[in-house]
């Protein structure tokens, strides 16, 4: 290997690692941290896109140069290095635009002077190391800060890599595709691979069987290795075939992941088929293209990427934003494009080309069969909706034994049956309630309410607003998931309230301001403003709210005190009833909350 071909292969691996581990990964995760809405993530993203095409264009115009890649990379590592810092939208565009703008440059340009500094074969190896790198665990599992500045090293080692040399080595007699062939393979296949990614990227079952946390490694492994086979094949001719090959591992991957009884096989599977279409997808413009000079594959190259690597990739990514699995019909759409594309440019391959689209078939036949999962319970989904909504970050399903928790929560169950979940939910941390038993404790009727307009019945709450959920099943399978949580539960596992009384604070600790105050901040949202049954919510609630003013008061009997009484409902609730429990108040606010609906009471004559 001469040190131009060494060159060569350090800065592919370096330009294709800093575009996968800052502009697909970091950048997007920094916009999110930022508080960046999804209308500005979308803003930004597109704004990347346009530069990037304008990027590639303006490249082919001027002429491809090592002075231009060095100067790209040089914009492209320090607009990774300021990411972090970007602020406000104006810094985030500004980003976008000198990252898109800078991988456009160096994209088109440096598979223009490919061939005169490397042969082919080469072309594999400075993939694969770029795909491998990012998938080393040191650099996946980095906090968006720290791959933007992984991002920025690769640009830095790219920079000082580029080789001076720029003659042309490129074969003007070995076009393989027609121009639109190459276009339709390419952006088959990118497209397949956004939609694919996306979907695997944001569903936890899938992410965790292709490429978790212990699967990092060898994914790395699969990328260089699969990626430096391909740039070999395509030194001895197998140009025309690495594509329709790269289509079958992704075919199969998609199917795969959907089958839980293979989505193992789909970790394989999937980096392979990325790593043959990538490799082919950078060569192409310099060897295959038909280009007779630099200058030619250069335009080639730009137009190739800008409808194969931005077009295409940003349209599989918006169809998959709502998608749970990769659809078979997008799978069977990439292929028609290229297996037509092959054919169509040698009719002699349609041997070939009908085994693969056989193989493939039997393939997706044998999934839909057999991988089929079984339909989910309402409960089932709504637990898929806990976890994609982040609800673990600040509610935990765990009730701590031996501690304060089984005084407002009932009794703790043990861990066998929290562990036995997969992902487990135990949680760690508490900004919210305990769940555990929230689907005894709160009703479907109240659940929906609260997350509909959770500041109503929570005044001050960081809950945030969930009510787009119930445009369509998520809310209602969130609402059956928390309801399902305390299957089994009693109420004799409720820590016996019957027997609880609240302490008596000092006098100082109950004022007489307190009670109506607690009164509108956590009752009037049912009950009405002067207690008689007529709040905002109480037209959603199964039963309207009792009349605390008139009664009667049905749930209070018993022996002890009035005062006791009221106060036990206020604390934990009434059991099977849409009224819920003030679990966290200390003792002397549901003393003062008590007394002020005794007064409520008083006030009309009826004090019992």
């Amino acid at each position: 290997m001469n040190p131009n071909t060494l060159r060569a292969v350090v800065v592919i691996a370096a330009v294709y690692g800093h575009f996968l581990i800052f502009a697909q990964f970091s950048f997007v995760e920094l916009l999110r941290a930022a508080g960046v809405s999804a209308a500005g993530e979308r803003a930004a993203l597109g704004v990347m896109a346009v530069a990037g095409i304008a990027g590639g264009f303006m490249a082919a115009w001027r002429g491809a140069s090592p002075m231009i890649v060095r100067i790209a990379l040089g914009v492209a590592g320090v607009s990774a290095a300021v990411a972090p810092y970007a602020g406000g939208m104006p810094g985030v565009l500004g980003v976008a635009v000198a990252t898109g703008a800078a991988l456009g440059v160096a994209t088109v340009s440096l598979a223009a002077l490919l061939p005169g500094w490397c042969k082919v074969a080469w072309v594999g190896l400075g993939t694969g190391l770029g795909y491998a790198c990012c998938n080393v665990p040191w650099v996946f599992k980095q906090a968006p800060c720290g791959q933007a500045w992984v991002g920025a090293g690769f640009a830095l080692v790219g920079w000082w890599a580029v080789p001076r040399h720029r003659e042309w080595r490129g074969r003007s007699d070995a076009g393989i595709f027609p121009w639109w062939g190459a276009l339709g393979v390419f952006g088959a296949l990118v497209w397949l691979d956004s939609a694919a990614f996306f979907i695997i990227q944001h569903v936890v079952d899938f992410k965790a069987g292709t490429w978790g946390d212990g699967l990092l490694w060898r994914n790395a492994g699969v990328h260089l290795a699969v990626a430096a086979g391909a740039g070999c094949w395509l030194a001895r001719s197998g140009a025309r075939v690495v594509p329709l090959v790269a289509w079958v591992m992704l075919a199969l991957a998609a199917l795969a992941v959907n089958a839980p009884a293979a989505r193992s096989l789909a970790g394989w599977w999937y980096p392979a088929g990325v790593s043959l279409y990538s490799t082919a997808l950078v060569a192409w413009p310099g060897w295959y293209s038909g280009a007779d000079g630099a200058r030619p594959a250069a335009w080639r190259a730009a137009g190739l990427f800008a409808v194969a690597g931005w077009l295409a990739s940003a349209n599989g990514l918006g169809m998959a934003q709502s998608l749970q699995r990769v659809p078979a019909a997008v799978v069977a759409g990439a292929g028609l494009v290229v297996i037509g594309v092959v054919l169509f440019s040698n009719p002699n391959n349609w041997r070939a080309a009908a085994g693969v689209g056989l193989v493939v078939l039997a393939a997706g036949a044998g999934a839909a069969r057999h991988g089929q999962p079984p339909a989910q319970s309402a409960a089932e989904r709504g637990r898929r909706v806990y976890l994609s909504e982040g609800c673990i970050h600040c509610h935990s399903q765990y009730l701590r034994p031996g501690t304060m928790d089984e005084v407002p929560w009932g009794a703790a169950r043990g861990t066998a049956e929290a562990r036995a979940g997969q992902p487990v939910l135990i949680g760690n941390r508490r900004q919210g309630p305990d769940l555990s038993t929230v689907g005894a404790r709160r009703s479907a009727a109240w659940l929906r309410a609260h997350f509909r307009h959770p500041q109503w019945l929570v005044p001050g709450t960081s809950m945030p607003c969930y009510a787009p959920l119930f445009d369509d099943v998520r809310g209602e399978d969130l609402v059956a998931y928390l309801r399902a949580t305390a299957a089994g539960w009693s109420s004799a596992s409720a820590g016996n309230p019957s027997e609880w009384s609240p302490g008596k604070p000092a006098a100082a600790a109950v004022t007489r301001a307190d009670g109506p105050r607690l009164f509108a901040k956590l009752c009037t949202a049912c009950h009405g403003v002067a207690g008689r049954g007529d709040g905002a919510l109480a037209a959603g609630l199964v039963k309207p709210p009792v009349n605390l003013v008139e009664g009667p008061w049905l749930w209070t009997a018993g022996t002890d005190g009035l005062d006791v009484r009221v106060a036990r409902v206020i604390k934990f609730g009434i059991l099977g009833t849409d009224m819920p429990g003030h679990e966290v108040l200390t003792d002397a606010e549901v003393q003062a909350l008590t007394l002020q609906v005794l007064q409520l009471r008083a006030g009309h004559g009826n004090p019992h």
